[in-house]
């Protein structure tokens, strides 16, 4: 039987089309897998391992890292005693790895590590990849929020790229400059030193010669002041030491002025209630100081004279238990100066001696207290008395009396206790 080759390929169309169908669905179907897989595909710039040990920053721009020409380590140094923050930079051979990288670098002196930083710099843009916090992180962000710091670049090769350069001084902006007074000192010859500091907001070294914006007044303008301000918190950056009868020195910055004046001397004065009197003695001591102003107030230290040493400011009692001579001193002192001021504190001793006529009972007593008393008592344990400094008392019956002597006068009372034994006639 033959077939006409129309006849074939009019037969086989709708086959044709059904294949033509089946491989447009096939291709549809491949090209929506690869977008799926590109979609989920973590990209060169995201490290899940790091995102478990640092905080990737939001400085991080998600280029590709690996292109990078130059790895930098940024570490915060924190110096608590002089209240200074600083930024420095150590460049790395290599990409460090957050989790295990041990600072190398030499902390600037007296400080420590507070935060680092990993950078990566391509000859255009510095980027930000990670941070890793050593100390509170509120309190390092409380201290980048106030503050821009700048970096304090160590020695780096000549090759490494110019951002790393320090930057030459441009020109402040206003309200980023603020200037600020500390202690004041009253001198010897009576003059005062005042020391000046200022805060700078700047992220880079601003200069600022002496003039209209960066003066001194009443008087010269020049201080030494400095022109040239570095970033951050700078107290006690100079002093300033004026005469006796200047009143106030103002130093003026960028229409910010910190004032400094004069300050009273210290002086020192103590006393003591009473200064002598019988063992066992409690004496009051109080003192009345000058010269304690808010940013350097005064502390003291009592020397009571017998081992004790007392810090109180209000009044207070001491009980002295031994006859002596005891020299108390107090010493106040700032900052700057001291003072210091001495007294006596006299313990006299009540006593008496006695002595029994052989074979009697008269017994003849004298008083050999201290501290010149002009009354004497006695009782003389079998019920008499007498008002005699040397009294001659004869007991009735033979035995163990105990006989009290009390003595006063201008430094007070005192008593002394002994116990006599009367032998049988």
């Amino acid at each position: 039987m033959a077939y006409d080759i129309k006849d074939v390929r009019t037969a086989m169309d709708p086959l044709d089309k059904q294949y033509q169908l089946v491989l447009i669905i096939i291709l549809i179907s491949l090209i929506i897998a690869a977008g799926i897989s590109v979609l989920f595909t973590p990209g060169p710039e995201h490290d899940q391992k790091s995102d478990i040990f640092i905080q990737i920053s939001q400085g991080d721009t998600g280029a590709d890292v690996g292109k990078a020409e130059n790895w930098i380590v940024r570490i915060l140094w924190v110096d608590d005693k002089n209240r200074t923050y600083s930024f420095q930079d150590y460049p790395q051979e290599s990409k460090p790895d957050p989790e295990s990288y041990s600072i190398e670098g030499k902390p600037p002196d007296g400080s420590q590590a507070a935060m680092i930083r990993f950078l990566s710099w391509d000859g255009n843009t510095e980027r930000t990849h990670g941070a890793r916090y050593i100390m509170d992180q509120e309190m390092i962000t409380s201290i980048l929020n106030k503050y821009s710091l700048m970096a304090s670049l160590s020695p780096v090769p000549v090759s490494t790229p110019d951002y790393v350069q320090t930057p030459v001084p441009g020109a402040p902006v206003p309200g980023m400059l603020v200037p600020e007074s500390g202690v004041v000192c009253r001198n010897d010859d009576g003059s005062f030193t005042a020391r000046f500091g200022y805060i700078s907001r700047h992220d880079y070294p601003v200069s600022l010669p002496v003039g209209e914006q960066n003066r001194f007044y009443p008087g010269v303008e020049d201080r030494g002041q400095p022109v040239v301000f570095m970033p951050g918190i700078h107290h006690d950056a100079f002093t300033v030491t004026y005469p006796a009868d200047a009143t106030n020195q103002v130093w003026s910055l960028m229409n910010r002025q910190a004032s400094a004046g004069t300050v009273p001397e210290v002086n020192t004065s103590i006393t003591i209630e009473p200064v002598s009197g019988y063992a066992p003695l409690e004496v009051r001591f109080s003192q009345r100081s000058t010269g304690s102003v808010s940013d350097n107030p005064l502390s003291g230290s009592w020397n009571l004279g017998d081992g004790t040493i007392s810090s109180a400011i209000e009044p207070f009692y001491h009980r002295y238990e031994n006859p002596g001579t005891y020299i108390v001193s107090y010493m106040v002192q700032n900052t700057c100066n001291h003072a210091k001021d001495t007294g006596v504190v006299r313990v006299h001793r009540a006593s008496f001696i006695w002595n029994i006529t052989h074979g009697s009972s008269d017994v003849r007593f004298e008083s050999t207290s201290e501290g010149e008393p002009s009354l004497w008592f006695w009782d003389f344990g079998d019920g008499y008395t007498s008002w005699d400094e040397k009294p001659v008392h004869t007991y009735q019956k033979p035995g163990i009396y105990k006989v009290g002597l009390t003595v006063s006068g201008e430094h007070g009372k005192g008593t002394a206790v002994n116990t006599i034994t009367i032998p049988p006639q």
